[in-house]
């Protein structure tokens, strides 16, 4: 991995250029409804879960219930730009009444080789969730089946999936009760290793993720849950793949009822190389990478919990809070890495639905995302679930390039670059040659080292920019 630890470079000059593009007044637009008939059938799957931007353009996501076949118990869909949605493959039981490829689908990452990568958290061959590879065409195999008994070590219930550049893939159980929540990596073919078991009940450690992000430095970062009821902890953690080191940078104590301080998102990595977070009570907080902690304050008048955030193409923070039902609707948020609010957008439950889950910024510039429950209903159906999207008058954000791999190589090698935005990428090169490629999701791209190549740096542009690695590529 120590390819890896490649620093990179945005080009600031971008972000600051377009930090006053957006516009007053978003329009927020919902793009699809996830119906049920008077029957309660729901073909394409109700209470989705996430999106995600998939290379060809389209958007991938996971619906935790509904489908089709028997008793139907979740869905993986497509859907484009414009609102059309398919589904690839519906979680159906078996005439035995038995779910072997698990049920009530939520984390999910298209894997480097166009396939679909996620997780079920129940059901599969031992009741408590697995991991599978589904093939666009609808193709399934499992992975992993979680044990999820005393006498087990991989935990139950898995909540969350990525792929790193080292081509493996890194995701978290729980939180749950006994069996412990845990850390793991499995390999593309499914052999699984546990990396490291969350300590449920000693402060501060927490019990599975809200997620990870993995910097230029190689290691990940990320944000525990609370513990058990008792013992109310979580943190902001280092995890190094290379040598299994995990490492607290910084813990919250949520045991004061009357002042709670606990962390209720995953992380935003900001161009600047500093982590940014929610915590309960809709206050932002800022972390870097060494565990230097800031509390930024109070973005919303509203106390939500949980919450989602990114860094957009403004170079602002972008997000959502959760909310629940049209009594406490969510909300889309604008916010400068300082603090001062931008943006405040109530996501109304009677058309755009309730309880939001994270929203993506796509390569047109759009945020893109999924309400849990209700939306618009008629006399003859009900919505269990929106898919929405917010344009905010903000350009296409420029590619980031966190990694490469490897690091040196012949003209004709491979080279496979990990960062953000490569959806629509329109040029690579490597010290100015223009190089061919081949964009496999929005993280990864592969690309040919061209003929008369030198050692350079590696430059991606796409509509939103230019972004060029810190670190040169050695043409041998």
């Amino acid at each position: 991995m120590n390819q890896v630890r490649l620093l990179v470079v945005l080009l600031a000059v971008s972000l600051a250029a377009v930090a006053s593009a957006q516009t007053s007044n978003p329009t927020i637009t919902r793009l699809y409804a996830f119906r049920c008939d008077a029957s309660a059938v729901c073909p394409d799957g109700y209470f989705p879960i996430e999106l995600i931007e998939g290379a060809d353009g389209n958007f991938y996501g996971a619906a935790a219930a509904g489908g089709t076949g028997l008793n139907a118990q979740g869905t993986i869909f497509k859907i484009t730009p414009a609102g059309q949605l398919s589904v690839i493959y519906s979680f159906a039981e078996n005439a035995d009444g038995s779910l072997p490829n698990g049920s009530a689908p939520g984390s999910l990452v298209e894997g480097i080789d166009g396939f679909l990568y996620g997780t079920t958290s129940e059901n599969g061959a031992n009741g408590f969730g697995t991991v599978f590879k589904l093939s666009k065409s609808g193709v399934i195999q499992v992975l992993h089946n979680f044990c999820g008994t005393l006498t087990c070590s991989d935990g139950a219930n898995p909540g969350f999936l990525m792929q790193a550049i080292d081509r493996n893939f890194y995701g978290a159980t729980g939180p749950t009760l006994p069996p412990t929540s845990v850390l793991f990596r499995m390999s593309p073919t499914g052999t699984f290793k546990v990396l490291h078991t969350f300590d449920t009940k000693s402060q501060p450690d927490g019990a599975g993720v809200y997620g990870m992000v993995q910097a230029p430095d190689g290691d990940f970062y990320g944000t525990t849950v609370a513990g058990e009821q008792f013992k109310p902890y979580n943190s902001v953690f280092r995890f190094d793949p290379a040598t299994g080191q995990y490492t607290i940078l910084h813990g919250f104590d949520t045991s004061n009822i009357n002042l709670p301080n606990v962390a209720t998102s995953g992380l935003a990595l900001a161009w600047t190389g500093e982590l940014f977070g929610l915590l309960a009570g809709s206050e932002l907080y800022e972390i870097s990478l060494t565990g230097k902690y800031h509390k930024i304050g109070t973005i919303s008048p509203i106390d939500f919990f949980d919450g989602n955030i990114l860094e957009a193409s403004d170079g602002n923070l972008w997000g959502d809070f959760t909310g629940g039902d049209c009594s406490g609707q969510s909300i889309a948020f604008a916010v400068t890495t300082t603090g001062s609010v931008l943006q405040d957008l109530t996501l109304d439950c009677t058309t755009i639905g309730d309880q939001a889950g994270a929203m993506i910024q796509a390569a047109d510039g759009k945020f893109y995302g999924v309400t849990f429950g209700i939306g618009v209903a008629t006399t003859d159906d009900v919505t269990n679930g929106t898919i929405w999207s917010i344009d905010a008058g903000l350009p296409a954000p420029a590619p980031a390039i966190v990694a490469f791999h490897p690091a040196s190589g012949e003209v004709g090698a491979k080279v496979l670059l990990q960062g953000n935005h490569f959806v629509g990428t329109t040029g690579i090169s490597i010290n100015g040659i223009n190089a061919t490629f081949r964009v496999l999701s929005v993280n990864y791209v592969m690309v040919t080292v061209p003929a008369c190549a030198t050692t350079g740096p590696i430059s991606v542009t796409n509509a939103g920019g230019t972004a060029t690695s810190a670190q040169s590529f050695t043409v041998e």
